[in-house]
């Protein structure tokens, strides 16, 4: 059983872009619409994502919206918000039709600027009545320029972590696009904010407040287990509590593209805050040319590790159910039981 909580619909079809495009050219008179897509477009759509699924061995892939099209930077708090909705029904739609293949993960509407409280009933709507799992949490929501985002240990966060406790949900963190010129997309600025999202909150009293949150920082976070000892060190420094400790706080996923990386990882953190998640069609799916598989086909770099039967089914699936409670509905359908 492989459960993998790391997926963007990258291969939305044409309609989902030309709808961005109609809003942005009405941002002075925003007004929501429609989105025109037949269950036969989302079906073609998936084409790529279930092929892989099947020949990766992959039971349940968890679901969410392009995150490089969050697009959070983009116009206003109604825009964001009209955008999001969109994004969401949509994934809503690819749940549907695939139970418990895709299990639905949300973005949120964020706008800079705009407290994080006002992202909390469209979470709720896609908790409560669509069947969401968890959601993408951007924490440079301007892209890089002012007004900057705060720190995710500020208190004006609170709101949200509030929320996600008491819908039972956890959240990614996922950064969108950049304004910066200076940073690359998928190179350097989504690495940069998953390990300062790491720093912030293990400086934090975010998981003193909020002992039952339940956060995920992807692709190992960001370089986090590489550099272990400075953060430690930055602890000890300021009289933190040991940062050894304090990152349990947090899980990670799998999607480090290397066995050796992620021996590091899974030795440094610890098999139990480690998901198996591999971002297909996403910055890695291109074919490695020494080992000729893709990139994001990282099941080899599992095995490669050599962990034991218990370890390997925690890490495959066993802390997904663990972390993503209200996926067990949506498994079951693909006969796991929580």
């Amino acid at each position: 059983m492989i459960i993998d909580i790391h997926g963007h619909y990258t291969t939305a079809p044409a309609a989902l872009n030309a709808y961005r495009g109609r809003q942005m050219a009405l941002q002075n008179k925003p007004v929501k619409g429609t989105l025109s897509v037949t269950d036969e477009q989302i079906v073609a759509s998936l084409a790529g994502h279930l092929d892989q699924m099947t020949s990766r061995g992959i039971d349940s892939l968890f679901f969410s919206p392009r995150a490089s099209a969050m697009g959070h930077d983009v116009g206003d708090e109604v825009i964001s918000r009209h955008w999001t909705e969109i994004n969401n029904d949509l994934i809503a739609r690819v749940a549907g039709l695939y139970p418990g293949r895709f299990v639905p993960v949300c973005q949120l509407p964020q706008s800079p600027g705009v407290p994080a409280e006002r992202a909390v009933p469209e979470l709720r709507r896609c908790v409560e009545e669509l069947g969401f799992v968890g959601c993408l949490i951007n924490p440079d929501v301007s892209g890089g320029l002012a007004p900057f985002t705060p720190s995710l240990g500020d208190r004006s966060w609170y709101p949200l972590w509030e929320a996600m406790v008491e819908l039972d949900v956890p959240g990614m963190i996922h950064a969108s696009s950049t304004r910066n010129p200076a940073m690359h997309l998928n190179g350097s600025h989504y690495i940069a904010q998953h390990y300062a999202a790491v720093v912030e909150l293990c400086s934090s009293t975010v998981f003193e407040d909020f002992p039952g949150l339940r956060l995920i920082v992807p692709h190992g976070g960001g370089g986090i287990p590489f550099h272990f000892n400075r953060n430690r060190a930055l602890h000890v420094a300021e009289s933190l509590p040991p940062f050894e400790e304090v990152v349990r706080n947090l899980y990670f996923d799998t999607a480090v593209y290397d066995a050796d990386s992620l021996e590091m990882l899974v030795r440094k953190i610890g098999v139990d805050n480690v998901l198996f998640g591999s971002e297909m069609f996403g910055t890695a799916k291109t074919r490695d040319a020494v080992s000729g598989r893709f990139f994001d086909d990282i099941l080899g770099d599992v095995e490669a590790i050599g962990l034991s039967t218990e370890d390997r089914e925690k890490l495959l699936y066993g802390n997904a159910l663990k972390v993503f409670p209200r996926a067990a509905k949506h498994l079951s359908l693909v006969g796991v039981q929580a």
